[in-house]
This record gives C-alpha cells, structure tokens and sequence, in this order.
C-alpha cells in the first residue's frame, strides 16, 4: 500500500485560560513568600535568639548564594538535558523538579530553631536553598515553554508577580499574628509562622505542576553531550555566553542592580526601623504588609502598561526613583529627629510600595525575551540556560550584598541581642541605604536607559528568525529588520542565526 502523502496533522496548541494563570501564579508563593520572611526576619532571630554575631549571620547567607552561584546554572542545564531520561519524559524535564519539591518545602522550618551550633544554621540553610533552586529554575522557563505570545508571556509573568505580592503580603502580616497571640519576644512566634507558610508552599509547588505544561518532549531538540564532563564544560560555556548577548546583558544591569537594591533594603529594613526609627517588631511586620498591598496595585498597573504598550526601559527608571526618593526620605525623618511620625513614615512607604512592585515585575516579564534575542545569534533555545544564568547573576549579587552589609554592621558596633544600638551602628545603617541601595538603584536606571527590547522590535527580530527558519536568504533581509537585529543581539548581522562561536560546540 502506498503511503499517504497527506502531512501529519499539527498538534494543537494548548490554551491559556486564567486558571492557568492562577496555577502558574500560585508558585511565587514560594519564592515570594520564604523570600519576604528571611529577607525581613531570619537574619534578625539568627542575631537575637540564636546567639550568632551579625558577621556569621550574614555569612551563612554569603556562602549559601555563593553556592548557587553553582548550583543554579546547573539547574538549568539538567532541566534542559532531562529530556533524555525516562523520567523527563515522563513527567516533564522542568515539572519533574518541581513536582518533587512538593514535600521538601517542610526543610524550611528546620531552618529556625534555637539553641543550635552556627554549623547547624549553615547547613540547614545551604540545603533548603539547593531545594528552592530545584524549584525556581525549572519554574520560571515554564512561560517560555507553554507559550510563544508576547502577551501570554507577560501576563504569566505578570501572575507571577502579583503572587509574589499577595505571599508578601500574607508573610509580612504572618509573624505579627503569632507575635501578638505568643509575644514579640518569643521565638515560637517565629516558628509556628514559617510552619504554617511551609505548608502553604508545598501546596503552590502542586498546584505549579498541574496547571502547567511544557512543549512536547519531541519538539525539544536534544543536546547529547558525552559524558559528565563535557556536559559540565557546555553548562559552564553556554552561561558565560550569555553575556556576549547585548540585551541581555542591559538586562541583567537592570535585574541585578534594581532587585540589588530592594535585597539591600529587604536585609537592612527590620534594623532601620528597630534601631534607627525606633519602631516596635509589630510596626515593622504592619509596614511590610502596607508595602506589599501597594506593590500589588503597581504590579496589575505594571501588567496593563506592559501588555498595552510592551515597554520595560521608562517604567522601569521612573520605578527605581521611587525607591531612591523613599530611601533618602526616610533616612531624613531620623536626621531630623522625627522617629515619632508615624504618618509620615507610612505616607514615605505608599512611594515605595507603589514604586517596588514595578521594579519586581519588570524584569522577569522582559526577561521572557532574551531566549528570543539568543535565538537569533545562536539558532538554538536556551531558555533552561538563560534562567540559570539570570538567578545566578542575582545570586551573586544578593551573596554580595549580605556579605557587605555584615562587614559594614560590624565595623559600626553593631551588637547582637541588643534591645537598642549605638550611634554608630545607627549611621552605618543609614549609611547603607544612601550609598548602598540608592547607588545600586542608580546603576539599574543606568542600564534601563539602554535596554531596547519592546514589542516592536521583538515583533521584527522573531518575524526575521522565522523568515530565516524558512528557508530565507540571509541577502534579502530588510535594511530595517538588518538594523534591529544587530542592535538587539549585538553582532553583525552576517554573523548571526549560528553564524559566530557562540556558545559550546559540539565536536564533530
């Protein structure tokens, strides 16, 4: 019998309904959440509950972001190959991981016991971040995988951060319920609140993996590598290479000096109220929740301007002046000797909370673009490898930022366990969000003001990569589609769609 000349038919695209959206939101619970209680909390229960001075307390989380620097990368590398095995293909080579963090969330509470050697805290810690990097990898390629619209993506990415906001939120007000029902003072306040959130975040991981999809298994062109070292060798080398990608690396100017900043002020916020503003732990956990109610506003704001007009470079800027303005605002209420304005103090955060949630948003929903831009200098996707190297950029940075900030705490006589501090240790803090998180906020509008990646130009790049990928011409190319590839990649245009040394190349 002969066979059919009718092609196979085209499978059909799965849709994006709001429930995935919810689904696919709900797992920022995890990193919005856990992030927002160790960012405001941990290091200060390590220092007044645990005994550890602020120097080994900041350094568990140095040499923790340090490792990931690692660990992420190669995250990313796995979920790309995990293909290859039978239980990729059978659960996903990114939902796989997340799948089986659902029960490894319950580390988290580990983390916040008392009474323990520092090696406990350092361990504890260096493990449920291995956990969470098996999470946050895999889960931010998810809209990369499920979808190639530019407004489905945004709108995941958009889901995402609004998520993150609500666990903000949930997370910041946790603690105070427990403090006013056990005490301030307590630390079982502390640990019954992360208990509570670990459940929460195993249920978001679940609900992650049933709500989304990735592309089917044989439409993801395998990269064989042989043997362990030469995957580890192409893990290492397709992540350097992403820098030579020009928008990407205006990109991470923006991520990591813009997220760097508000990291900063996440690591130094509970000291500057307690010991600088004088304020009580349950004003701190109050504030924090107002924050995060205004970045959540911003956020669907953010979502509408970015699906509407599809541009990250001015929002952006005009995002990190609002934080920049409430830093120096709130630093001058203490200058001046007015600790006691409450309201003045609340009316300084509206401007931040509306200008943080932006700074969160934009650069996950423009970071979905950068594999498209690769594409078309490599003629490979690497979107598994442009997570893991974005996380490991703002892990570095983050390693960096603890490490400082327990250096300058220190050296300003910073003393653990103290109901108050001296003068000293107050300017140092004061000190670190002028130069600290406003110089890091500066540089991120710095590389916003050079990052050309919107909808237009992202509309012609991928028509072009499309255009090539059906068998056009590299001589019949628009001069103006010519002139937007070469600014968006930063190669000449006859030396890109593989055309360059780029990446790892497999030997022939």
């Amino acid at each position: 019998m002969a066979e059919s000349s009718n092609p196979a038919p085209a499978r059909k695209q799965r849709k994006i309904t709001i429930w995935t959206k919810l689904g696919y939101g709900f797992g920022n619970f995890i990193g919005g959440g856990a992030l927002s209680i160790s960012s405001a909390w941990l290091l200060f229960f390590y220092t007044t509950f645990c005994d550890l001075p602020v120097w080994e307390g900041t350094l568990i989380f140095t040499i923790g972001t340090y490792l990931d620097v690692i660990e992420n990368p190669l995250m990313g590398f796995i979920t790309d190959n995990f293909n290859n095995t039978r239980l990729g293909r059978k659960f996903g080579r990114r939902r796989f991981w997340i799948l089986l963090t659902v029960p490894l969330m319950f580390w988290y509470p580990l983390l916040w016991q008392t009474g323990k050697p520092f090696a406990y805290y350092l361990v504890t810690y260096l493990v449920y971040e291995w956990f969470y990097t098996m999470f946050n990898v895999p889960y931010k390629t998810l809209p990369l995988e499920m979808t190639k619209d530019y407004t489905e993506r945004s709108q995941l990415s958009g889901f995402m951060s609004v998520f993150g906001k609500i666990a903000g939120f949930v997370t910041s007000a946790l603690p105070g319920l427990f403090f006013m029902a056990f005490g301030k003072n307590n630390p079982r306040s502390y640990q019954l609140a992360v208990l509570a959130w670990a459940a929460c975040m195993a249920l978001s991981a679940f609900f992650v993996y049933i709500a989304t999809w990735e592309m089917p298994a044989d439409e993801v062109e395998s990269e064989h590598v042989n043997g362990f070292w030469e995957g580890f060798k192409k893990m290492f080398v397709d992540i350097i290479s992403t820098m030579r990608n020009r928008s990407f690396r205006w990109h991470i100017g923006m991520y990591a000096f813009g997220f760097g900043g508000e990291w900063l002020w996440a690591a130094t916020n509970t000291y500057f109220f307690i010991f600088v503003l004088a304020q009580s732990n349950v004003f701190v956990s109050g504030i924090n929740s107002l924050n995060n109610i205004l970045q959540l506003i911003s956020t669907f704001f953010m979502m509408w301007v970015f699906a509407k007009y599809g541009k990250a470079s001015k929002p952006y800027m005009w995002a990190l002046g609002c934080v920049i303005f409430s830093m120096l605002a709130w630093c001058a209420i203490w200058f001046f000797g007015m600790t006691s304005a409450t309201g003045l103090i609340f009316a300084i955060s509206i401007v931040y909370g509306l200008g943080t949630g932006a700074v969160y948003y934009i650069p996950w929903a423009n970071y979905a673009y950068m594999a498209d831009v690769d594409e078309a200098i490599t003629n490979r996707r690497r979107e598994g490898i442009y997570s893991g190297a974005m996380t490991m950029m703002g892990k570095i940075m983050r390693a960096t930022i603890m490490l400082v900030l327990g250096w300058v705490l220190s050296a300003t006589g910073f003393v653990k366990g103290r109901p108050t501090q001296p003068l000293s240790a107050q300017w140092g803090i004061v000190l670190i969000l002028i130069i600290g998180v406003c110089g890091l906020e500066l540089l991120g509008i710095w590389s916003s003001h050079h990052m050309h990646v919107d909808r237009v130009t992202l509309k012609i790049l991928n028509d072009e990569t499309k255009r090539r990928h059906n068998g056009g011409k590299p001589e019949d190319v628009d001069p103006k589609t010519k002139a937007v590839v070469e600014d968006l990649t930063g190669f000449d245009y006859e030396h890109c769609y593989g055309n360059n040394n780029v990446g790892f190349k497999e030997e022939k």
